[in-house]
């Protein structure tokens, strides 16, 4: 297996990493393909890594791409169930929280799950198989159209309109659509009038909106940063990178939250940047997936 995968935002992250000497503990709750994981390591020998994702072949993959390096765990989970993992891990303090919310080019080239528009697999968009019953097919195929239409406005920043109640409609038409492809052809039919590039970007909000409900990511996302927030030592920093806006809201407002006190148990934290960190014009065009990115940092200061 090859890896695709380019960390995005890399530099930045290492240059904001809280070093804590003799030794640095950083969760890669999402450690993919081990991108940004080797990096760290490789800027810091002093470095313990636990390295978590739900998907098992993702994670046999990284643990293939990194297997030169001893100094991670690996752990094949939710990063929602953060505060189980490090319970038993016997981790007494973590340092640094590295999220990653994007979609692997492993998940788009690479397997046969109906995540990308040319796929002619059924469609599934699951990255855990093993846990999650819930796939794309069930979804595309058997929702009502009340509830199509709310994870389209939820999930994917659609506006609740007729013209998006007439492309639900138009989708449970064509039913049953069983691949990636088939997803693809039906939605171009319907936006066959709209300017190509445009087509493509609203296409890709609905396959976007689909994958979260199949994975539920963003009540996870909701989870692992609340939980992240209570179990990080002080001092400690948090990392998000998020790639469209209904997931970069998602952060600020949970931060926002956590900047005011609430909840946090007389915890205080405030952001490493008051803007948020994107890619510089030279990232974007070495990798063009970067584009969208979003870096936010919050760090506990007691």
């Amino acid at each position: 297996m090859n890896s695709f995968h380019i960390p995005v935002l890399s530099g930045k992250i290492i240059e904001y990493l809280y070093l804590k000497k003799p030794k640095t503990t950083v969760f890669d709750c999402t450690i993919g393909e081990g991108g940004i994981s080797k990096e760290i390591i490789q800027h810091s020998n002093d470095i313990n890594i636990i390295g978590i994702d739900t998907d098992s072949v993702i994670l046999k993959l990284a643990m293939n791409n990194l297997h030169n390096f001893k100094q991670i765990n690996y752990i094949h989970d939710n990063y929602s169930n953060i505060i189980k993992i490090a319970e038993d891990q016997k981790i007494n303090e973590i340092h640094n929280i590295i999220f990653d919310f994007g979609l692997s080019n492993y998940h788009l080239q690479e397997l046969n799950r109906g995540f990308s528009y040319n796929s002619n697999s059924k469609l599934d968009m699951r990255f855990d198989t093993q846990k999650n019953n819930l796939t794309a097919y069930e979804i595309i195929n058997k929702y009502s159209k009340e509830k199509l239409i709310k994870i389209l406005s939820t999930n994917a920043d659609f506006p609740i309109n007729n013209h998006s109640k007439r492309f639900v409609d138009h989708i449970i038409k064509n039913r049953p659509i069983n691949t990636g492809e088939n997803l693809m052809s039906v939605c171009k039919s319907f936006f066959k009038k709209i300017p190509y590039k445009n087509m493509i970007k609203i296409i890709a909000r609905v396959f976007q909106a689909i994958r979260i409900e199949v994975n539920q990511e963003f009540e996870n996302i909701k989870l692992g940063l609340k939980s992240s927030l209570e179990i990080i030592g002080i001092n400690g920093r948090i990392f998000t990178l998020t790639y469209h806006s209904s997931e970069d809201r998602l952060v600020k407002n949970i931060f926002k939250e956590y900047q005011k006190s609430i909840h946090c148990n007389n915890k205080k934290f405030d952001l490493v940047n008051k803007k948020v960190i994107k890619p510089e014009y030279k990232e974007q065009q070495q990798n063009p997936s970067s584009r969208s990115a979003k870096l936010r940092i919050i760090e506990r200061l007691t």
